[in-house]
């Protein structure tokens, strides 16, 4: 079955039905008749025979042009092109929020038609957000290859968790080289460690932002992401909530702040790995650890307790509560605490030359108002307010406590527990083995406070410069008082203002000396205890009694009866 269209020039076109197949007939004709036929001659005659718009393949019509052009009196029949119907398919995304038709072109055939679109939806049960009817009968009626998104959901609106704001700088805070005012540059002093003090706000939570549902294209509902209503962290160590502001957290303590997942927490100890150049010098107002050592020239204060891991060299160490090192002590070390002081690998300042007594001069010294425990302690300044306790042995040193020094272990061997240098305390001195073979000046003194002692000395050196001055004064107000040429007024009110001066801190020295010596007792049970013996030329003192002992004893127990010294074996 076919329908054929008029020869012309020995070219028709004929319709197969059944296989819907497009033929070019070619059949012999007088040579007058025939053209040169060409591919825009065969199209023209396809449209003139309103079989344009059929699917016509150039391949093949080169072929036809080609045999056309070429055939000797033959007849044939060629396929160019076929009549095919519109088609299309539907396809939902993954997600189900979007639904997209795929039209083929219409080759001649028939077209899509809306209920047949229509019924595909409804199988695939897109029922939400489908385009209307005409919209989609618009789109089918061009005819044209299309693809577009027939039906789309709606898309749920993301809802804001909740956000957690910083109030300090925790993170920005950055501590650089102090420039002095001259342009040199301290490396170790890289400024203040970020504190923040009890009740001080830190942290700002922003409530959550609920999303809004969508719908996808089966019209089911879509939950929207976004939105969690998350807690501060549980970890609220040294913060609370505010009770003015659930959603604001503020400091319980004075510490260093530390964020922590939707959080903050304050430490009151700060914690690092080295004091160097790398960290600085610490202040810190809490307690501060120090895993290693730390270096020299390098300083560290804390109002609370300080722990160093490892070993100190050369550096200045200060705090407020107890100072505990477990390695050891090197150089002009400075360590000062207001409560106990323990070194658990000893103590070793360097050997004190003439330079050792300039005022500016740094020396190796310990003081602690509490009691200081230390494994060895060499060339060091150590002073107490309570106990001095040396392990192992205690030689050059100059160790002042208010109570009791003890030196030595009983498994020490011949060794010497108290060497060289001065050992005082007010109730007792004890220690395996006192003095030394090689002649090293030995002082152990009991019976008296030592500070008072010292401090007695310190004014009367204040003093000898005072009187001096006063002296010289007075020996030129006399010579103008003899020769009031040689003088102006202005020099005589300098001369009196500076005499005045001179005698007012006199008279506060004297009083602070007789404060002090009406404070000065006598510890009658004081002594001093040698538990297996002490060396020739060691000096023994207690109260004003002093004993140089002139042979090598054993055991000796040394207390004062009487004025008298006295020396048991217990």
């Amino acid at each position: 079955m076919s329908d054929e269209v008029k020869i012309e020039n020995g070219l028709s076109f004929k319709l197969n039905l059944r296989s819907h197949k497009l033929l070019a007939v070619v059949v012999p004709s007088a040579s007058e008749d025939r053209v040169e036929l060409s591919v825009e001659i065969v199209k023209q005659r396809l449209e003139v025979a309103q079989l344009a718009s059929f699917f016509v393949n150039d391949h093949l019509i080169f072929d036809l042009v080609h045999r056309y052009n070429h055939a000797n009196d033959e007849s044939f029949e060629l396929e160019i092109g076929e009549q095919r119907d519109a088609t299309f398919e539907i396809a939902m995304s993954e997600n189900k929020m979007k639904v997209r038709l795929t039209l083929t072109q219409n080759f001649g055939g028939k077209a899509v038609q809306l209920d047949e679109v229509q019924k595909i939806l409804q199988e695939k049960k897109i029922t939400w957000g489908i385009l209307p009817p005409e919209n989609i009968e618009a789109i089918l009626a061009k005819e044209n290859a299309a693809d577009f998104i027939v039906a789309q959901g709606l898309e749920p609106v993301a809802g804001i968790d909740a956000q957690f704001e910083s109030l300090i700088p925790v993170e920005k805070h950055d501590r650089k080289p102090l420039v002095n005012e001259d342009g040199s540059v301290d490396y170790r002093e890289l400024g203040d460690i970020l504190i923040v003090h009890k009740d001080d706000l830190l942290m700002q939570r922003t409530p959550p932002v609920k999303g809004k549902a969508g719908y996808n294209v089966l019209g089911e509902i879509v939950n929207p992401t976004g939105g969690a209503d998350t807690p501060f962290s549980g970890d609220k160590k040294g913060v609370c909530v505010s009770p003015e502001d659930s959603n604001q957290l503020i400091s319980t303590v004075t510490g260093q702040p530390i964020l922590v997942p939707n959080g903050i927490i304050v430490t009151p100890v700060l914690t690092v790995k080295n004091v160097d150049f790398k960290s600085g010098n610490i202040r810190f107002d809490g307690s501060v650890i120090v895993q290693g050592d730390v270096e020299e020239g390098m300083h560290i204060y804390a109002l609370e307790d300080i722990t160093i891991d490892g070993s100190v060299t050369d550096a200045k160490i200060e705090c407020m509560g107890n100072l505990v090192i477990k390695g050891g002590v090197t150089g002009d070390s400075e360590l000062l605490a207001n409560g106990n002081i323990e070194i658990k690998g000893g103590a070793q300042g360097y050997q004190e030359t003439e330079e050792s007594d300039a005022p500016d001069a740094k020396v190796a010294k310990i003081v602690a108002h509490g009691s200081v425990i230390v494994g060895f302690a060499e060339n060091f300044r150590i002073e107490a307010g309570v106990d001095i306790v040396v392990e192992k042995y205690s030689m050059n040193n100059q160790l002042m406590a208010e109570n009791k020094i003890v030196a030595g272990a009983k498994n020490s061997g011949k060794k010497s527990s108290i060497m060289g240098g001065v050992t005082w305390a007010m109730m007792l001195v004890k220690g395996t083995i006192m003095g030394s073979t090689s002649g090293i000046k030995t002082h152990v003194e009991v019976g008296s406070n030592p500070y008072l002692h010292r401090r007695l000395a310190e004014l009367r050196e204040k003093l000898i410069p005072n009187e001096k001055e006063q002296k010289d004064i007075k020996k030129i107000l006399e010579f103008i008082g003899i020769h009031p040429e040689k003088s102006n007024p202005e020099m005589l009110e300098k001369l009196h203002h500076t005499l005045s001066k001179l005698v007012i801190e006199a008279d506060l020295y004297h009083a602070e000396q007789k404060e002090l010596a009406a404070n000065m007792s006598v510890i009658d049970d004081a002594k001093i205890i040698a538990e297996r013996g002490v060396y020739a030329g060691t000096e023994i003192k207690i109260n004003s009694v002093l004993l140089k002992v002139q042979e090598n004893r054993g055991k000796s127990v040394f207390r004062v009866e009487h004025r008298e010294m006295t020396i048991n074996t217990r």
